[in-house]
């Protein structure tokens, strides 16, 4: 205990007094404050770690006071900042070590993918291979990863005797599943991913990516100030885009397949996450909360809001929302819109809990994106498709960013959300007030997109699509005010009119009902193209009578002689 005593007044110390003999004779007191864990000399700023050490830089006079200097203090200056013309981007992260050899136990677990069974099917696994005479075997990949496998005591023990050549023994009559995988094309799972990755419905098509689990370097890149480097805007985006959340206190997983990205200040983005205080208290946000999180600075999240449970993934410069996402660890129909109700992230524990692990591919085009700040678009195709689900604010360029990413699963426009700006692009709409209104807005946004500050709306434009409108109803009503604005002008400007942008807020939430009927659309699309094997497995119910779980969807099934991959 005195030892420990002596430390702490040592090392530890808020601050202490010294008595020095200046160079006019007289004694001075000197008082030293700790900072930043180490002891700052007051007259020449030196760092020491000790008492003792900073007692003895003074007293050797090592520097001196001010007093003894007879020329006045210099004047406090603050030094020029200057931004590097270059801000290091850090490279794409490798394959993470793996833990030591596992036990004898979770090696047989891992072979039969139980290892996160439950307890009683543990033991159910465990006494079988045990009946078996079955034992594991260790065996590290390409990558060191250790794999486990199964095979009786006396195999092991001749294996054990020399070197060992392995190979797959393939069943050559078994017919080919259209969703099997090449093995030499399927990388080896992250760190954590391996249970997901093996019993998910949606293994085979997983089983073709790679997945990185987020760090701290690219947790630093996703909070760099977006004034400074605005093509973070676009390639935070595409980093989340595809990325895989699991929380590990109910074993509940998702893919984020579209993610939109708001800056977090008005000066960035006029559409930042309000911060507001209501009744007293502020208002719930997505900013990282002031704890240690598994990432820095970088926070899973769901806001309860009117239009519903938004997951939100939140940084310090940004919030990433996600409005397409679809679960892993089970068969739910696929999310589109602002509101995530199949993955919710209830309280701070299960934020705590949530793994993100970011898609290789992905991560990589972000990377690029992030180095050449000539950047202003996610891709080159599907414009209208990444501009974001925003239905204001339409007098300000940040609405007209293209920064909404999406991953491998939706990547084709039928599988992405609709918005105010696409929505003349669904296919099953023909006619009516809700088409018009759309079409002007896709012509707004084209506008915008092509002509930047000098965009105009022209006033043909306007009484073309008034023309496609009944005579009665609120949105006839919005182009009738539109056409006012115009006076005997033939255009007039889209950004910074503030009249314009009225009518078009009052227009925008009138074409809701549209955009929920096209995203049942797309819903509907993704989850017959995401799960074709439930077709199928209907027809096997139908024709054998038995009613199969959700749980065993994807999973090999055996009915007498025949087998279902």
């Amino acid at each position: 205990m005195e030892q420990e005593r002596r430390h702490r007044l040592e090392y530890h110390a808020s601050s202490f007094t010294v008595k020095i003999v200046a160079k006019s004779g007289g004694l001075e007191k000197i008082v030293v404050n700790q900072v930043d864990g180490v002891f700052k000399c007051p007259l020449c700023g030196t760092s020491l770690t000790t008492k003792a050490g900073c007692r003895k830089h003074l007293k050797n006079n090592v520097c001196t006071t001010e007093r003894d200097n007879n020329q006045n203090p210099p004047e406090l200056t603050l030094p020029a900042v200057t931004l590097p013309q270059h801000q290091a981007v850090p490279p794409p992260p490798g394959p993470r070590e793996q833990p030591e050899t596992r036990t004898f136990d979770d090696a047989v677990l891992y072979s039969c993918g139980e290892l996160h069974a439950s307890a009683g099917e543990k033991r159910k696994t465990l006494g079988i291979v045990e009946s078996l005479g079955l034992e594991p075997i260790s065996i590290k990949d390409a990558l060191g990863i250790e794999q486990n496998a199964l095979a009786h005591a006396a195999v092991v023990s001749r294996l054990s005797a020399g070197p060992v050549e392995l190979s797959p023994v393939v069943l050559r009559k078994r017919k080919r599943d259209e969703d099997e995988t090449c093995p030499n094309c399927s990388p080896p799972p992250a760190p954590g991913l391996a249970h997901l990755l093996s019993c998910s419905p949606y293994a085979a098509r997983l089983a073709t990516r790679s997945y990185v689990e987020l760090n701290d370097d690219i947790c630093e890149l996703l909070n760099r100030d977006w004034q400074f480097s605005p093509q973070l805007r676009y390639a935070s985006a595409a980093i989340l885009a595809g990325c895989v959340l699991i929380n590990n206190r109910n074993g509940q997983a998702i893919m984020a397949n579209t993610v939109e990205s708001y800056g977090r200040q008005k000066t960035v983005d006029i559409h930042r996450e309000p911060f507001v205080v209501q009744k007293g208290h502020p208002a719930t946000t997505s900013l990282p909360p002031s704890i240690k999180t598994p990432y820095k600075k970088v926070w899973p999240v769901t806001l309860p809001t009117i239009e519903g449970k938004r997951l939100i993934i939140g940084t310090k410069s940004f919030d990433a929302l996600i409005t397409s996402s679809l679960r892993l660890d089970k068969v739910v129909e696929p999310s589109i819109g602002a509101s995530t109700p199949s993955f919710v992230l209830s309280d701070t524990s299960s934020s705590l809990a949530t793994k993100i692990f970011l898609d290789a591919e992905h991560l990589e085009i972000g990377l690029k994106m992030a180095k050449n700040k000539d950047t202003w678009s996610i891709s080159s195709c599907d414009l209208l498709y990444q501009l974001r689900q925003v239905k204001t604010k339409f007098f300000d360029a940040s609405t007209f960013y293209l920064c909404r990413a999406s991953s491998f699963f939706a990547d084709n426009h039928p599988c992405q959300p609709y918005t105010i700006f696409n929505l003349a692009s669904f296919d099953q709409a023909h006619s009516g007030d809700g088409v018009a209104a759309s079409n002007l807005f896709h012509d707004i946004a084209c506008d915008v997109l092509r002509d930047g500050s000098q965009a105009v709306l022209k006033r043909e434009t306007v009484q073309r699509l008034r023309g496609r409108c009944t005579n009665e109803g609120n949105i006839s009503n919005e182009f009738d005010g539109i056409l006012t604005l115009f006076g005997d002008k033939s255009s007039m400007p889209i950004l910074g009119n503030r009249d314009l942008n009225k009518i078009l807020e009052n227009l925008a939430p009138q074409l809701s009902s549209y955009i929920a009927k096209a995203n049942k659309s797309v819903n509907d699309y993704e989850a017959g193209r995401a799960m074709p094997h439930q077709q199928v497995l209907g027809k096997i119910e139908r024709a054998l009578g038995v009613k199969l779980r959700s749980k065993d969807i994807g999973l090999p099934l055996t009915f007498g002689k025949h087998k279902i991959s």
